[in-house]
Protein backbone atom coordinates (compact mmCIF):
# COMPACT_ATOMS: atom_id res chain seq x y z
CA UNK A 1 0.00 0.00 0.00
CA UNK A 2 1.28 3.61 -1.37
CA UNK A 3 0.28 5.89 1.14
CA UNK A 4 0.75 9.88 -0.03
CA UNK A 5 0.36 12.62 2.17
CA UNK A 6 -2.14 15.60 0.57
CA UNK A 7 -2.52 18.80 0.41
CA UNK A 8 -5.53 21.53 -0.63
CA UNK A 9 -4.36 23.67 -3.25
CA UNK A 10 -2.27 26.59 -1.01
CA UNK A 11 0.41 23.70 -0.77
CA UNK A 12 -1.43 23.14 3.13
CA UNK A 13 -0.87 19.57 4.32
CA UNK A 14 -4.78 18.18 5.49
CA UNK A 15 -4.11 13.83 5.84
CA UNK A 16 -2.93 10.72 4.53
CA UNK A 17 -4.65 8.73 1.59
CA UNK A 18 -3.93 5.45 -0.12
CA UNK A 19 -2.28 6.51 -3.89
CA UNK A 20 -5.36 4.90 -5.98
CA UNK A 21 -8.19 6.90 -3.90
CA UNK A 22 -5.85 10.37 -4.43
CA UNK A 23 -5.71 9.97 -7.83
CA UNK A 24 -9.97 8.82 -7.82
CA UNK A 25 -10.75 11.94 -5.45
CA UNK A 26 -8.22 14.50 -7.06
CA UNK A 27 -6.51 15.47 -4.08
CA UNK A 28 -2.79 17.18 -4.37
CA UNK A 29 -0.03 15.75 -3.35
CA UNK A 30 3.54 15.81 -3.89
CA UNK A 31 6.04 14.25 -6.20
CA UNK A 32 9.86 14.86 -7.39
CA UNK A 33 11.04 15.66 -10.84
CA UNK A 34 14.42 15.41 -12.05
CA UNK A 35 15.22 17.06 -15.59
CA UNK A 36 18.79 15.78 -16.85
CA UNK A 37 20.22 18.87 -18.54
CA UNK A 38 23.58 18.92 -20.68
CA UNK A 39 25.52 22.03 -22.62
CA UNK A 40 27.78 20.52 -24.92
CA UNK A 41 29.71 23.97 -25.21
CA UNK A 42 27.33 25.38 -28.37
CA UNK A 43 23.79 23.93 -27.73
CA UNK A 44 21.56 22.88 -24.60
CA UNK A 45 20.42 19.44 -24.26
CA UNK A 46 16.92 17.98 -22.12
CA UNK A 47 16.86 13.99 -21.31
CA UNK A 48 13.33 12.74 -21.35
CA UNK A 49 12.58 9.04 -20.28
CA UNK A 50 9.97 6.76 -22.35
CA UNK A 51 7.31 5.46 -20.27
CA UNK A 52 6.85 2.17 -20.90
CA UNK A 53 3.77 0.88 -22.52
CA UNK A 54 2.23 -1.06 -19.36
CA UNK A 55 1.96 1.90 -17.33
CA UNK A 56 -1.32 2.88 -16.75
CA UNK A 57 -1.01 6.72 -17.35
CA UNK A 58 0.44 7.76 -20.51
CA UNK A 59 1.88 4.52 -21.86
CA UNK A 60 4.86 4.83 -24.25
CA UNK A 61 5.26 8.87 -24.14
CA UNK A 62 7.90 11.14 -23.41
CA UNK A 63 8.33 12.87 -20.05
CA UNK A 64 10.32 13.50 -17.33
CA UNK A 65 13.90 12.21 -16.98
CA UNK A 66 12.64 10.75 -13.91
CA UNK A 67 10.21 11.31 -11.60
CA UNK A 68 7.74 9.96 -9.00
CA UNK A 69 5.45 10.24 -6.04
CA UNK A 70 6.48 11.26 -2.72
CA UNK A 71 5.44 8.89 -0.31
CA UNK A 72 4.02 9.81 3.36
CA UNK A 73 7.26 11.17 5.42
CA UNK A 74 9.67 11.36 2.42
CA UNK A 75 11.50 14.71 1.67
CA UNK A 76 11.67 15.92 -1.86
CA UNK A 77 15.61 15.27 -1.68
CA UNK A 78 14.60 11.17 -0.27
CA UNK A 79 11.98 10.64 -2.56
CA UNK A 80 14.10 12.00 -5.77
CA UNK A 81 17.32 10.23 -5.16
CA UNK A 82 15.35 7.03 -4.88
CA UNK A 83 13.11 7.36 -7.69
CA UNK A 84 16.23 8.07 -9.83
CA UNK A 85 17.82 5.06 -8.43
CA UNK A 86 14.50 3.11 -9.44
CA UNK A 87 14.21 4.10 -12.67
CA UNK A 88 17.20 5.33 -14.15
CA UNK A 89 19.70 2.71 -12.07
CA UNK A 90 21.81 6.04 -11.38
CA UNK A 91 23.18 6.45 -7.96
CA UNK A 92 23.02 10.67 -7.11
CA UNK A 93 24.01 12.50 -4.14
CA UNK A 94 21.99 15.34 -2.48
CA UNK A 95 24.86 17.13 -3.86
CA UNK A 96 23.98 16.55 -7.24
CA UNK A 97 20.78 17.76 -7.67
CA UNK A 98 19.80 21.93 -7.85
CA UNK A 99 16.55 22.67 -7.00
CA UNK A 100 14.32 24.37 -8.45
CA UNK A 101 10.91 25.58 -6.60
CA UNK A 102 7.57 23.84 -7.13
CA UNK A 103 5.27 23.90 -9.72
CA UNK A 104 1.51 23.19 -9.62
CA UNK A 105 -0.07 21.28 -12.33
CA UNK A 106 -2.94 19.67 -13.07
CA UNK A 107 -3.27 16.38 -15.31
CA UNK A 108 -6.34 14.36 -16.59
CA UNK A 109 -7.05 10.61 -17.92
CA UNK A 110 -9.42 8.10 -17.67
CA UNK A 111 -9.84 7.38 -14.04
CA UNK A 112 -7.51 9.55 -13.24
CA UNK A 113 -7.22 13.68 -11.99
CA UNK A 114 -3.61 14.01 -10.93
CA UNK A 115 -2.96 17.40 -9.18
CA UNK A 116 0.57 17.53 -8.12
CA UNK A 117 2.82 19.94 -6.41
CA UNK A 118 5.94 19.06 -8.53
CA UNK A 119 9.30 19.38 -6.96
CA UNK A 120 11.77 20.79 -9.58
CA UNK A 121 15.01 19.12 -9.34
CA UNK A 122 17.87 19.52 -12.38
CA UNK A 123 21.16 17.33 -12.89
CA UNK A 124 23.68 19.13 -14.73
CA UNK A 125 25.57 16.70 -16.56
CA UNK A 126 29.57 17.10 -17.08
CA UNK A 127 29.05 13.31 -19.04
CA UNK A 128 25.92 11.15 -19.50
CA UNK A 129 26.08 8.45 -16.48
CA UNK A 130 25.89 4.73 -17.34
CA UNK A 131 22.04 4.24 -16.93
CA UNK A 132 20.50 0.67 -16.58
CA UNK A 133 16.99 0.66 -16.95
CA UNK A 134 14.34 -1.67 -16.01
CA UNK A 135 10.42 -2.13 -16.76
CA UNK A 136 9.10 1.61 -16.12
CA UNK A 137 11.30 3.25 -19.00
CA UNK A 138 11.65 1.97 -22.18
CA UNK A 139 14.79 4.43 -23.42
CA UNK A 140 16.28 7.91 -22.78
CA UNK A 141 16.43 10.42 -25.27
CA UNK A 142 18.47 13.55 -25.59
CA UNK A 143 16.53 16.96 -27.12
CA UNK A 144 17.85 20.12 -27.80
CA UNK A 145 16.01 22.24 -25.27
CA UNK A 146 14.76 25.07 -28.34
CA UNK A 147 13.65 21.96 -30.22
CA UNK A 148 11.30 21.04 -27.29
CA UNK A 149 10.33 24.92 -27.24
CA UNK A 150 9.51 24.14 -31.07
CA UNK A 151 7.45 21.66 -30.48
CA UNK A 152 5.12 22.47 -27.37
CA UNK A 153 4.75 25.85 -29.03
CA UNK A 154 3.80 24.54 -32.07
CA UNK A 155 6.00 25.94 -34.32
CA UNK A 156 7.05 22.52 -35.55
CA UNK A 157 5.67 19.36 -35.85
CA UNK A 158 8.01 17.14 -35.46
CA UNK A 159 12.00 17.77 -34.28
CA UNK A 160 14.76 15.43 -33.99
CA UNK A 161 16.18 13.49 -30.10
CA UNK A 162 18.87 10.96 -30.62
CA UNK A 163 18.58 7.54 -28.53
CA UNK A 164 21.43 7.42 -25.52
CA UNK A 165 19.89 4.66 -23.64
CA UNK A 166 17.71 1.10 -24.47
CA UNK A 167 18.92 1.30 -27.68
CA UNK A 168 21.27 1.54 -29.99
CA UNK A 169 22.37 5.30 -30.50
CA UNK A 170 20.45 6.79 -32.99
CA UNK A 171 18.57 9.54 -34.47
CA UNK A 172 15.07 9.64 -34.04
CA UNK A 173 11.89 11.91 -34.91
CA UNK A 174 9.51 13.07 -32.53
CA UNK A 175 5.97 14.22 -32.94
CA UNK A 176 4.11 16.51 -29.69
CA UNK A 177 1.43 13.85 -29.48
CA UNK A 178 4.65 11.98 -28.27
CA UNK A 179 4.99 14.13 -25.67
CA UNK A 180 3.33 13.56 -21.98
CA UNK A 181 0.95 16.09 -21.68
CA UNK A 182 1.87 18.30 -19.21
CA UNK A 183 0.33 21.70 -19.12
CA UNK A 184 1.63 24.11 -21.41
CA UNK A 185 2.57 26.44 -19.42
CA UNK A 186 4.52 23.51 -16.95
CA UNK A 187 6.83 23.04 -20.34
CA UNK A 188 7.31 26.86 -20.39
CA UNK A 189 8.74 27.27 -17.02
CA UNK A 190 10.94 24.02 -17.14
CA UNK A 191 12.27 25.58 -20.20
CA UNK A 192 12.63 29.05 -18.40
CA UNK A 193 14.62 27.15 -16.27
CA UNK A 194 16.66 25.45 -18.04
CA UNK A 195 18.20 28.49 -19.69
CA UNK A 196 19.01 29.77 -16.17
Amino acid sequence: MELLTIFDNQHREIGVKERQDVHRDGDWHETFHCWFVEHDGTDLYIYLQQRAFNKSEFPGKYDITAAGHLESGETPVTGGLREVQEELGVTLEESDLFYKGVIQEELFAANLIDREFCHQFFYYLEELPVILLNDEVVQIIRMRVNDLESLIEGEHTKVEAEIVAGAPRQRIDVTRDALCPHQLEYYREVIAICRT
